[in-house]
Formats: structure tokens, C-alpha cells, sequence
């Protein structure tokens, strides 16, 4: 097979814009979605030479895949060979794209939901839209209002949330896949530090 006809095959999508094939525009598809593309090639055909031209989606799918992609581009033989392993680059990084952004299973938000009416509503300061950070009041013995953020993680409750506080001592928390400290705990663990602090000053 020409290397013309297995880019048709390969890419049925890029197509030459001029006679001495030098410059492609059109779209790469992987995993029924098409993304737009353009290569520019020099008159030599030197693929290390080439510049990609992107859509926002597709550079936004590729961030962090530039190094690999300028290596292939050094290695790869022709246009073909080349879309190949951009197609597989870009299937791995759909995949990566989904776990990161898949959703937490049920016991996540039944966890946190629990863990809040355990606490009272209103101590509940800020939630972003996705669940994962959340604000928490704490009041001292001045009166002084605390704010306590708990970046949740995907396999909350078995994974330890992220916790900070506005305040210079950190926040220093045990937890296990066995003992789960509750968001009371980790409020009152947050005032004992503070006190202690106070009186170590």
C-alpha cells in the first residue's frame, strides 16, 4: 500500500490542500469523535520539521503529551505511520481524561451528605459544584471564626480527604482505610491544635 493510501485509510478525514502535498487540514477521528487538525510539512517532507495546527479541544486532549508527540514526529517514516500513533496517543489520553473525570461511585455522596447533617448545615461554609471541596466553620473560645477546606477525593471515604486551615499550624489528621475520622472530629481536633498554640505563644 502507497503511503497516500494508507493516510486515506488511516485518516480518510486529511486531506491535501496543495499539489505537492505539503499541507493537510481536515479532522482525525478516535473513538467516534473528529477533532480538527493541520499539518504543515516542509518541501523536503521531513516529518521532525512538521507544525501541527490544532482545534482548542484537541490541544486541550494533547496538554502534556507535547514531548511524545515531537518524538514521534522525530521517528516516524511518513504521514501515515505518523497519524497512527497520533490516533493511539489520543486514545490513551481520552481514557486518561475519562477516569479523571469519572464520577464518584453512590457511597461518596451518601458519606458526605451524612457526615454534614451530623454536623449541621450550618456549619457548612462553601460546596463547589462538584462535591469534591468544601468549606467548614469552626468558632474558637474568642468568637473568632474559622474556615476549614476538605478537598474530597474520588475514593472518599476509604481515601484520606485533603485538609487545611487558615491558619499558620497545620492540620494534622489520622486516617485510615479502617478508621474514618468524622468532619466533628476533625473540627474539634482543629480547635484542640489551636488552643494548644495559643498557649504555647
Amino acid at each position: 500500500m502507497s503511503t497516500s493510501s494508507a493516510l486515506i485509510s488511516q485518516s480518510p478525514l486529511l486531506l491535501p490542500q496543495n499539489k505537492e502535498k505539503t499541507i493537510y487540514d481536515g479532522f482525525i477521528t478516535v473513538q467516534e469523535k473528529d477533532f480538527r487538525l493541520r499539518i504543515i510539512l516542509p518541501s523536503d517532507h521531513q516529518l521532525k520539521h512538521a507544525r501541527l495546527q490544532c482545534s482548542w479541544q484537541l490541544k486541550q486532549l494533547l496538554h502534556g503529551y507535547h514531548h511524545i508527540i515531537k518524538q514521534r514526529l522525530q521517528h516516524c517514516c511518513d504521514l501515515a505511520s505518523f497519524m497512527l500513533e497520533l490516533k493511539t496517543l489520543l486514545e490513551v489520553a481520552l481514557k486518561n481524561r475519562h477516569e479523571m473525570h469519572a464520577a464518584p461511585p453512590p457511597q461518596y455522596y451518601t458519606q458526605l451528605i451524612k457526615e454534614i447533617e451530623s454536623l449541621g448545615w450550618d456549619k457548612l461554609a462553601y460546596i463547589d459544584t462538584e462535591f469534591s471541596t468544601i468549606k467548614l466553620k469552626a468558632e474558637d473560645t474568642s468568637g473568632r471564626e474559622h474556615l476549614i477546606t476538605v478537598k474530597l477525593k474520588s475514593k472518599y471515604p476509604a481515601e484520606s480527604p485533603d485538609f487545611t486551615v487558615d491558619f499558620p499550624i497545620p492540620l494534622v489528621i489520622s486516617w485510615t482505610q479502617q478508621l474514618h475520622i468524622s468532619f466533628r472530629s476533625v473540627i474539634e481536633i482543629h480547635m484542640r491544635q489551636h488552643a494548644v498554640s495559643k498557649v504555647n505563644k
